[in-house]
């Protein structure tokens, strides 16, 4: 019996400034089509957008759900999804693309910070829509956090800072007021997830990320596969291979130090898993990031302009 054809998604990895990591996209150009992409894509960031115009799908994994003008997305990084607008119109758009906890507080690491216990139900495998009328002060936010962000006005970065964990705690407690779905464990598996971020370039075996959710291992892979839609060795080599993206386009280091520091054992193993996930082994993206900066960040580093 042939094998089911492997998935295709893209990886879009926005670099993010370490001393404010966050980046704005917006604009009349950013309206999105009514041409539904084939693919699925996934940003190494969080994203938080707001529709400004006309109405539409995000597309899942497991299925679409709508949105309208007015609306505010939240998109947990590593969460793949696409955006359609409804046939004959192009919403316009503005993205906010952030590392939550280094924002709040960029002199503590992820791992280390307190507030990361609180922000885990919107840091992994989160997504929601909030209406207007859910939360009407929820898209007043966002958008402050735009204006501020563009606009860039003295003390702007404090006030995107405050802007921010206001959002993110109100997202909170929505978590915690929703409903979960049926067999839906995903704070169950955030110990590991935290523990891949902080020991990605290590030798991770499948015990050690059960033995950080006091689960068997057995147990550890079913419930892990069934809340992030991967397996946790291929969530553990996305996170390399994102994180390899990141140091072959803003370092001179060879294809082969870049492979050890991210934690692969052999190069052959870091080209294949990079191909199978990025398309093209890690020369060939490199090289065409070299020759063409422009077309290499629309596709690689996070669009400019959102694809047609």
């Amino acid at each position: 019996m042939p094998r089911p054809p492997r998935e295709v998604m893209e990886c879009r990895d926005y670099v993010l400034p370490p001393e404010f990591p966050v980046t704005v996209l917006t604009g009349e150009e950013w309206r999105i089509s009514d041409k539904r992409s084939p693919v699925l894509h996934f940003h190494t960031h969080m994203e938080i957008g707001i529709c400004h115009t006309d109405r539409g799908v995000l597309g899942f994994r497991d299925g679409d759900i709508p949105f309208e003008a007015g609306d505010v997305t939240v998109i947990a990084a590593g969460t793949p999804h696409t955006t359609c607008s409804a046939p004959g119109t192009a919403s316009k758009w503005s993205y906010i693309m952030v590392d939550p906890i280094q924002l709040i507080d960029p002199t503590t690491s992820s791992i280390e910070l307190p507030v990361a216990e609180m922000y885990t139900k919107v840091l992994y495998n989160f997504r929601a829509i909030v209406s207007r009328e859910q939360d009407p002060l929820l898209g007043m936010l966002a958008n402050e956090a735009v204006r501020e962000i563009v606009e860039q006005r003295p003390n702007y970065r404090r006030c995107v800072r405050a802007l921010l964990d206001i959002i993110l705690n109100k997202l909170c407690r929505q978590a915690e007021d929703r409903e979960p779905e049926k067999g839906e464990k995903p704070f169950h598996i955030s110990p590991a997830l935290r523990f891949v971020d902080r020991h990605y370039m290590e030798d991770l075996r499948m015990d050690d990320l059960a033995a950080a959710c006091k689960m068997s291992t057995s147990y550890f892979r079913r419930v892990f596969t069934e809340t992030m839609g991967l397996g946790p060795l291929e969530y553990l080599n996305r996170a390399r291979i994102t994180r390899a993206c990141s140091l072959l386009q803003t370092t001179d280091s060879s294809v082969l130090e870049i492979c050890e520091a991210v934690g692969f054992r052999s190069l052959s193993s870091f080209n294949r898993h990079f191909s199978a996930i990025m398309g093209q082994p890690p020369t060939v993206w490199r090289s065409k990031i070299h020759a063409d900066r422009p077309v290499s960040l629309r596709r690689y580093t996070g669009w400019t302009t959102p694809p047609r």
